[in-house]
């Protein structure tokens, strides 16, 4: 142990080494959280997926956060395309029964994934419609040298002349 009351080697399947590499894995290795508890990813039925994760608090963050016994804390990200994910910090002492059925029932994953999909979707439409515009704009532009040029032959190079 150390001073801060935190382990400096972890044991691991994936670390075997016994060099430095190895050492500095195993202290960032004992700031991770352990393993999920429940994991699933769940589907809305429009394309948006959100993958759910549960896990003991630490007393660490009960006490940061002032979990009471009966609350959840939860993290959500946007994950990429049209995914998000949720993880859910349980007070230890939140009924084991409940968690499942809780995590299933929570939606803020879900809304940060359609909140960011429905931005991205309006920025893509103003790309798309400035491209237009600039299509629009270099057709024009096409045209017009082309008629000048139709004009140009015309009037110097007309078999009537």
């Amino acid at each position: 142990m150390s001073n801060n009351g935190i382990s400096d080697t972890r044991p691991s399947d994936e670390m075997h080494d016994h060099g430095p590499e190895a050492a500095r894995a195993r202290r960032a290795a004992a700031f991770l959280p352990g393993d999920w508890f429940d994991e699933f990813q769940q589907d809305y039925g429009d394309g948006v997926l959100v993958t759910k994760r549960g896990l003991d608090a630490s007393p660490l963050v009960v006490r940061k956060y002032e979990i009471g016994t009966d609350e959840v804390l939860a993290f959500s990200t946007y994950d990429g395309k049209r995914r998000a994910m949720t993880v859910f910090h349980f007070h230890p002492d939140f009924d084991s029964d409940r968690r499942r059925r809780y995590m299933e029932a929570h939606r803020e994953g879900y809304d940060v994934a359609v909140e960011v999909t429905g931005h991205l979707a309006a920025e893509r439409a103003d790309r798309q419609a400035a491209i237009r515009g600039r299509m629009k704009k270099a057709g024009r532009t096409v045209a017009l040298a082309a008629q000048a040029v139709a004009v140009f032959i015309l009037a110097h190079y007309s078999p009537g002349r």
